[in-house]
Order: C-alpha cells, then structure tokens, then sequence
C-alpha cells in the first residue's frame, strides 16, 4: 500500500519536531512555529543544494562541520529523519 502525500508531509513534521525537540524544549512556546518554519526552509535550501550542486554542498558542509565528530553526530540525525519520515 502506498503512503500518500498528506500522510509523508504529517510524518516529516513530526519527525522535524522531533529532531528540535532539544531546541523547542529551551525556547519559548511562541516561537515554536517560527523555528520550525526556519528548519524547514534551511533543510530544503540545502536538499536543493544538495541535489544541484552536490560538490559544492560537501565542501560547505565540511565547512560548517569542521570537526569530524559533528560531522559524524549531524549524519547520525540525518539518518534518523530520513528513517522517521520513511519508516
């Protein structure tokens, strides 16, 4: 059976709430929405990145995560939102 469009988007919510929840948990009530708003733009900027410009996407990631154990603990979280989202 097929997952439908509308059932993908509430697990990719939730699963990008659950990624913030550290976040959410020391920040107020009222910026909730906005952070998750945030998260979302930055995450799809850089899927698009990825795709379109692959080379230039890892060298920026390495940039961002000049330590190997970020680097390490960031693809770590990524494989848990991409296994939340498509589970």
């Amino acid at each position: 059976m097929e997952t439908s469009v509308d059932e993908r988007w509430a697990r990719y919510g939730r699963a990008l709430i659950g990624s913030m929840s550290e976040v959410l948990t020391e920040t107020a009530d009222d910026t909730h929405a906005n952070l998750l708003e945030t998260a979302d733009y930055w995450l799809s900027l850089g899927l698009v990145l990825g795709l379109r410009q692959p080379g230039q996407a890892r060298e920026l990631l390495h940039l961002i995560e000049a330590h190997e154990a970020e680097r390490g603990e960031l693809e770590r979280d990524a494989a848990g939102l991409i296994s939340n989202v498509f589970a």
